[in-house]
């Protein structure tokens, strides 16, 4: 009799725990995405619980620590919701820039990336986490209740590239541009004050 009543506190502790919840489903484990670029990723959301639940997508701190940006829609997902009807949220972040270039002038100009380096990763988890309907109306999961996570490892990709003259080409065009003004501006002047120079001896002369 003891074990029944144990048995039953025991599930009246859990059934407010699961009565919603969030369920998670995804395809890849594992990205490649060249440095400073936007990628996104998408996750299918179901719940088989009887209650609605709002979910959204964060990462774990070893994924914060890297990504520059990230964006990820509060879903809706109504209760009893199996997993062939799952619901897809989108999930997108930008990777920073993370190999040092050759330049020839400081630090950003006339570089070059020949990618001689190994690949850097980044290992961490994307959390589907569960919210309150005031907390998902606030954008908010400071208390959220349930959450599952997906492993996710972030493959940075080197992209190589040559040595970009076009900054030069433009400086010696700016260069030359303004070169080429001041020599008409001049030549414009000394052709007024040859003239000046003329019809000042023409009136002489007719005096």
């Amino acid at each position: 009799m003891k074990r029944v009543i144990a048995f039953v506190f025991i599930l009246c502790l859990i059934f407010p725990l699961v009565s919603a919840g969030v369920s998670v489903k995804w395809g890849q484990e594992s990205i490649l995405v060249p440095e400073k670029t936007k990628d996104c990723l998408t996750y299918e959301v179901y719940n088989p619980f009887p209650e609605d639940a709002y979910n959204q997508v964060k990462v774990s701190e070893e994924l914060t620590e890297f990504l520059v940006s990230s964006e990820a829609e509060v879903k809706f997902i109504p209760k009893n919701t199996p997993s062939t009807e799952s619901l897809s949220i989108e999930f997108c972040f930008k990777t920073p820039k993370v190999y040092e270039e050759d330049c020839l002038i400081g630090n950003s100009l006339l570089c070059k990336q020949e990618c001689g380096v190994d690949m850097v990763q980044y290992s961490g988890e994307v959390e589907v986490i569960e919210l309150t309907e005031t907390e998902a109306s606030e954008a908010s999961g400071s208390e959220t209740r349930m959450s599952v996570s997906a492993p996710l490892n972030v493959k940075v990709q080197c992209v190589p590239h040559k040595t970009n003259y076009s900054a030069v080409y433009v400086l010696i065009a700016l260069i030359a541009g303004i070169l080429l003004v001041v020599n008409i501006v001049n030549s414009k002047k000394g052709a007024k004050k040859s003239k000046k120079k003329t019809s000042s001896r023409k009136l002489k002369k007719s005096k």
